[in-house]
């Protein structure tokens, strides 16, 4: 689901380096941070409580990873393209041969 602009009052955009962009949730006195490295192919999840996570791109939506690249272009970066789309289902490897 791409972020929309009602819903983005909260969230402010932040390019850290050329493949990197900080998204970072400041309502109501929560510091989490969602960093997008598109060098790695990670985004990395870093809550105000000192947590952390690693996703892989592979693992995310397509959408809101085209949506974070286009941010981060506007804001002056310079990301990588994202790989091509895979398809939805890979056929199946071998079919049993009676």
């Amino acid at each position: 689901m791409p972020l929309k602009v009602d819903f983005n009052k909260d969230y402010v955009a932040v390019k850290d380096a050329d493949a990197v962009l900080s998204v970072r949730y400041n309502a109501g006195g929560y510091g989490n941070n969602l960093i997008y490295d598109f060098n790695a192919r990670v985004m990395i999840s870093r809550a105000s409580n000192g947590g952390v996570s690693v996703t892989p791109f592979s693992q995310l939506d397509r959408e809101t990873l085209v949506e974070m690249r286009d941010k981060l272009v506007e804001l002056r970066g310079n990301p990588p393209e994202l790989p091509p789309e895979a398809p939805a289902a890979q056929p199946s490897a071998k079919k049993f041969n009676l």
